[in-house]
């Protein structure tokens, strides 16, 4: 596993702070964001995610809390599989649908032109 920097685990953390500084809109997205990230990740101790050869001190305190900001913020990556199940049943369905709409209508206009 790549090796982390303090700057590179804190830069989430000061980009949601400069998010939720510069408007409203920022605020309401950055916070949406970090939302979706709580409730997707559940509770997890610092213990569940990938140490990336950090150091102990920063598994506690404000360290600890920063590296806990960087693991929601990149919710997407530690729920990679789920969301790519979720886009293929997603397509398996709308195709699906559309197929069968497809199949229907030329059924339909097969049989209306045998009249």
């Amino acid at each position: 596993m790549k090796t982390r920097s303090a700057f590179e685990i804190c830069l989430p953390l000061g980009i949601f702070a400069c998010a939720c500084v510069i408007s409203i809109p920022t605020l309401v997205l950055a916070a949406i964001w970090m939302s979706i990230g709580v409730v997707s990740l559940g509770y997890r101790s610092l213990e569940d995610f990938p140490s990336d050869q950090m150091p102990r001190a920063w598994r506690h305190g404000w360290r600890g809390a920063c590296l806990l900001f960087y693991h929601l913020a990149w919710w997407p990556w530690y729920t990679r599989h789920e969301l790519s199940q979720l886009v293929h049943e997603t397509r398996r369905r709308l195709f699906a649908r559309h197929t069968t709409r497809n199949k229907d209508v030329t059924a339909s206009s097969e049989s209306s032109t045998e009249e």
